[in-house]
Order: C-alpha cells, then sequence, then structure tokens
C-alpha cells in the first residue's frame, strides 16, 4: 500500500497548521490540489486542505483492507482501550476540538463544546459495551446429535460519511462502533468540516490507533460523488454508514447493491412536536426552543412542524415568541451568542425558499412573528430565527419540506385523532415530540406515530444509551445504544455434530 502513497510525513502535532493533509495509514497525505474550509460567520478561510481524489481513496481502501485483516482477531479488551485513550485525548483537546467546530461549521462555542462531550460518551459507552464482549447464542438443537451456536464476528472495512451539523459526534458514534465490532474505518467528512475530522484522526494516532484502523479523507464537494462510488463499489469494502439528505443516501444505497455491502442510512426528517392542552405550556415551550433552534435548526431530528391543540394555540404562541425574542445571534465564539449562522449561502438560501414559497401562497391566517436580532435575514447566511403561525394550513410547501434553519411552523389542530393523523403526514419518520400530561394519551399517540423515536415532555433524548434511527425515508439501522455495534458485525451460526 505504501508505494501508493505520496509526499509522506508523520502525522504532524495537533493544531490549525497541521491539519491540511489527508491522514491515511496514519501517515500525512497531501494531495495534488486543495479546497478552503470557510468560516460562515466571517466568511474567512480556516485552512486551506487536501482535496483527496481516485488516488488517494484507494491508498485509503488498501490501507483498511490490510488492517482489517489483524485488526478482527484483537482481544475486545484492547479494542475498548484504544477507545477510551481516543476519547481521553479528545476530552484533553476538547476546547481546541470545539472552536474549530465553530470556526468551520459556526454553532456557539458553548454548544460545540457539549458536542464534543456528547460525542466521546459514545466512544466510553462503545468501550463498556465491548469489554463485555459480543454476545452470542446457544440454539436449540434440530437433531439430537447436533449442538449448534451462533456467533458474531466484525463485518469487514466500513466507511462513513459523516456530516456537518455535529461534525464530532457523527464520527465518534460511526466508527467508535465500528471499530469496537472490530472493523477499520475511513472516513469522508464533510467539504464544509474537513478539519474536525482530520483533527480526530491526529488524535487517533496519538491515542495508538494502528495504521489503517481510522483513515480520513477530506475533499471539496466536486470530487465527493467520484469518491463516494468508488467506495460504494469497492468489493474490500463490506459496510458503509451515512448521514445526510435521503436522495444521496438513496443513490449511495444504489451504488452499494452491486457488492450488496451492508448499508445504515441516517437520512432527513420532518419531525413533528405535539403540544397538548393537557401539556405544561412553560415545560413545551422550553422543549421547542431545544428541539428547534439548537444549531440554528441544522439537525435531521430538529422539529419542524410543531402541532398545537386550538384550545392553547395563542398562549404557547406567545410564549414561545417572547423565548425566540431573547435569542443572540452572531459568531460562534463571541460571548453571549446563542445562535450562530447557517453553515453557509447555499443553506440560507434553501430556508429563504421554503419560506418564501410557502408565503407567496398567499393564503388567510398565515402570520410571520420575527426575533428582534442584530443580524437582518439578509445578511448571508444568517438566518433570523422566526415563527410562521399557520394555523390550519398544513398544505404549505413548508409543512413538507425539511427546513433545516431556525424557523418554527405551528399548526393548529383539534383533537388527538387529526394530531396523530398531520404527524404521520410525510414520507420521512426520524423522530417526533409530544408534549402531555396525560399519561395514557402519550402512550396511546407514541405508538401510533410512525418513526423511530418518540421524545416524551422533553426537547431533546439523543445520548450514548439510546439507540438512534429512523423509519420509512429517514433510513435504515440504528447508531449507538445496545444495537449500534451489531450494525458492524455478521451472524455465523456454527452446528457441532456430536
Amino acid at each position: 500500500m505504501l508505494h501508493r502513497l505520496h509526499r509522506l510525513s508523520s502525522a504532524p502535532k495537533l493544531g490549525l497548521k497541521s491539519l491540511h493533509s489527508a491522514i491515511i495509514h496514519n501517515l500525512n497525505v497531501e494531495s495534488e490540489s486543495s479546497f478552503e474550509s470557510i468560516n460562515p460567520a466571517t466568511s474567512i478561510s480556516v485552512g486551506s486542505v487536501s482535496n483527496c481524489s481516485h488516488q488517494e481513496t484507494l491508498s485509503a481502501i488498501e490501507s483498511a483492507h490490510d488492517c482489517f485483516k489483524v485488526f478482527k482477531g484483537s482481544l475486545h479488551s484492547s479494542r475498548a482501550k484504544l477507545l477510551i485513550d481516543w476519547a481521553d485525548a479528545i476530552m484533553k483537546n476538547n476546547r481546541k476540538v470545539a472552536e474549530l467546530v465553530t470556526l468551520e461549521m459556526g454553532k456557539p462555542f458553548s454548544e460545540s463544546l457539549g458536542e464534543v462531550n456528547y460525542a466521546t460518551s459514545f466512544l466510553y459507552h462503545f468501550a463498556a459495551q465491548i469489554r463485555s464482549g459480543l454476545t452470542g447464542e446457544v440454539l436449540t438443537p434440530g437433531m439430537a446429535h447436533w449442538r449448534p451456536i451462533n456467533i458474531k464476528q466484525p463485518v469487514g472495512p466500513v466507511v462513513t460519511i459523516t456530516p456537518w451539523n455535529f461534525p464530532v459526534a457523527m464520527v465518534t458514534r460511526k466508527a467508535g462502533a465500528a471499530i469496537a465490532a472490530g472493523c477499520s474505518v475511513i472516513n469522508a467528512p464533510s467539504e464544509d468540516t474537513p478539519l474536525v475530522s482530520l483533527c480526530l484522526a491526529k488524535l487517533a494516532v496519538e491515542a495508538g490507533f494502528p495504521p489503517g484502523l481510522f483513515n480520513v479523507l477530506p475533499s471539496c464537494i466536486e470530487n465527493k460523488p467520484m469518491i463516494g462510488k468508488i467506495l460504494c463499489e469497492d468489493p474490500r469494502i463490506s459496510a458503509l454508514s451515512f448521514t445526510g439528505s435521503t436522495p444521496v443516501g438513496k443513490l449511495l444505497s444504489k451504488q452499494c447493491a452491486d457488492t450488496v455491502k451492508r448499508v445504515h442510512l441516517e437520512l432527513g426528517g420532518n419531525a413533528p412536536l405535539v403540544v397538548f392542552e393537557s401539556a405544561d405550556i412553560d415545560r413545551a415551550v422550553d422543549g421547542t426552543m431545544m428541539a428547534k433552534f439548537r444549531n440554528a435548526g441544522q439537525a435531521c431530528n430538529a422539529a419542524n412542524r410543531i402541532l398545537v391543540q386550538r384550545s392553547v394555540y395563542a398562549q404557547f404562541l406567545e410564549k414561545l415568541a417572547a423565548k425566540i425574542a431573547k435569542l443572540k445571534m452572531g459568531n460562534g465564539l463571541e460571548k453571549g451568542v446563542s445562535i450562530g449562522p447557517l453553515v453557509n449561502s447555499k443553506a440560507h438560501k434553501k430556508v429563504s425558499s421554503i419560506v418564501d414559497g410557502s408565503l407567496a401562497f398567499g393564503t388567510t391566517n398565515l402570520d410571520v412573528i420575527s426575533g428582534n436580532q442584530e443580524k437582518s435575514a439578509g445578511e448571508e447566511p444568517f438566518y433570523t430565527p422566526v415563527i410562521l403561525s399557520c394555523q390550519e394550513n398544513n398544505h404549505l410547501p413548508i409543512f413538507h419540506e425539511e427546513i433545516f434553519g431556525p424557523v418554527a411552523a405551528i399548526y393548529s389542530f383539534d383533537s388527538e385523532a387529526e394530531a396523530v393523523e398531520m404527524a404521520n403526514n410525510t414520507r420521512y419518520g426520524l423522530q417526533a415530540y409530544i408534549f402531555t400530561k396525560d399519561m395514557a394519551q402519550s402512550w396511546r399517540v407514541s405508538e401510533n406515530l410512525e418513526c423511530g423515536m418518540v421524545a416524551v415532555n422533553e426537547g431533546a433524548i439523543s445520548s450514548a444509551n439510546n439507540p438512534f434511527g429512523g423509519w420509512k425515508e429517514s433510513g435504515i439501522g440504528r447508531e449507538a445504544g445496545h444495537l449500534g455495534i451489531d450494525e458492524f458485525t455478521e451472524d455465523k451460526l456454527i452446528c457441532f455434530g456430536l
């Protein structure tokens, strides 16, 4: 493999200037071209990054393939130690990593720091899980002289394609599970946050990862389709784990089909947040602020359609507007900022298009309520947090689109049955939120909602202990929890004849 790599040097010490090259086989690999990582708050380059292409992709595949041949037989305790040492290295540099997150994608520093802590929790979780072993089964024999057992083994080299909105946590949640299972990993990060993944790779090398266990292939958006196609079609890659848009997930799934790869997809969402008249309205408002405006609404499980029972609609709207007015928008590294920019101008244009398209319908009972912000909606990529009071207008385009921005679209309903029907009226099924003090209602509604996760009286439920994943066009498989490692294992029956 090494003869394919060019202009190599040992992985440098952690620092912005050192994080420009791809990491393959624990080596610093420079490509023939580069691209810039841009700070969305300032439009200034954070750094120049190697723009990987065909050659680097093949080198990473060979590195991961060679590593897997040895690593698949490693002791579970040694895998756990690697994950713990990686997590410790990240936490030792938590403020540097958090600052890099804010520089590359714009979220407030406090949120970035929280993400780093959240990200390492997955590594500690998978380390504890794998230390106790991958559990097999002793099966009931079909013949008197048979003794059948089922064991779990690592699936093989894994590709993880990760998004920009949680650039630390999405890497550790995928790679941590894969490594715990005994797999090697190639990470292809978003073109918006390549330096974060390279930073994690550097810390992995410092933590003692063997060559080829964790490789990072940064590239510009123009090279992404080519790299993705190579990774999906190469028979040496055994599994793909992707977080991103539903259309891209469908394309990658098709590209993996010819080699029948294990595919895990965490895709788009159109999460309903339902507030019943029995709810604690203040708690519902606080939960909505978390579910809708965390990360400026740029989350696949963000509350996208806020459904409020008509009897408490006005009260909820008033309280939510008061909370939104207190948000401070600006550069995420500035003190007191609670909401940053959208990741880029393209994202700003998409959100503006969704809102403008709905307003263009000229329907009645549609009101716009904006917060009082220093940054205006016209200063791309900053987007002023806004409420769209849609009331009964669930025919608007915004009802069916994933907003991915700080826009709270609020609709009214009269009955529980109507709320469930509205909530399920989408091709997505990632997460839902419900607020009610009626326990029986919470059970009924939770069971009838067509989604993979339901948060009851909470604005956030994602953790290392909870499985994460959706139904319908929101994806396939689960991450984290007790199911995360299973995505990267194969079952094998061994039957002994006595």
